[in-house]
């Protein structure tokens, strides 16, 4: 019963988190482009933080679990920019990384639920089944670590953006998070348009030209 209903859910849980992140890139980009630097402000988070969650839960009803842990990261991490961009007292950092090891715990445990209870075995990724096509397709390993490399870099960004942000203490866009947006997304998008991910090609799709403006920006002008 519930296997049916995963291609059923392809499309209605899996094309909104492109909607929330294509218009993070796009009032980003507005707004850099207003300030003449590359900016970021709390809309940019509160809309990453918004399409993080809902993309965890289409990568959990697709059987994605590095991508949806991936994911998982990156919520944290948005909702990181928006207590240091709202709050006078922010969280500090121990209590922001003990934060992020208890969502991955939580994380592993509810797909170690699913594959003992729902699917009857342990399985930690699968290509995603659509209504069109609702038989399960496999492709190999490497495909499937290629992909697991450029979702892992295009992720990295955040991680280097938190880094800085927690050095700082506030929120901040360098050229290292735009160049890691464009490898990553370029790697990844070889990897779903290869497994016929369309969400996935949307999501890691629809921000490069926004990148590559940020990137001449930046060059244009330093971030103050």
């Amino acid at each position: 019963m519930i296997e049916n209903l995963r291609p059923l859910l392809y499309y209605p849980l899996g094309l909104l988190p492109p909607i929330f992140f294509t218009l993070r890139v796009l009032i980003q980009w507005i707004q850099s482009e207003r300030h003449r630097r590359s900016y970021v402000g709390r809309t940019f988070w509160r809309l990453s933080l918004a399409g993080n969650l809902l993309l965890i839960l289409h990568y959990f009803v697709q059987v994605q679990f590095p991508f949806a842990l991936l994911q998982v990261g990156n919520a944290v991490i948005s909702w990181r920019n928006l207590n240091l961009m709202n709050s006078k007292n922010p969280c500090s950092t121990k209590r922001t990384v003990a934060v992020l090891l208890a969502s991955f715990a939580l994380m592993t445990v509810a797909f170690l639920a699913q594959s003992h209870y729902i699917i009857g075995k342990v399985d930690w990724i699968r290509t995603p089944t659509k209504v069109f096509d609702a038989a399960t397709l496999h492709h190999s390993l490497g495909w499937h670590i290629l992909g697991t490399i450029g979702v892992a870099l295009f992720s990295f960004r955040f991680w280097i953006q938190w880094w800085q942000a927690e050095t700082s203490k506030r929120s901040v866009l360098s050229k290292n998070f735009w160049w890691f947006s464009i490898i990553g997304s370029v790697i990844a998008l070889v990897y779903f348009v290869r497994i016929h991910d369309n969400v996935s090609i949307l999501t890691y799709g629809c921000g490069l030209i926004p990148y590559f403006r940020n990137l001449f920006l930046m060059k244009q002008k330093p971030v103050t």
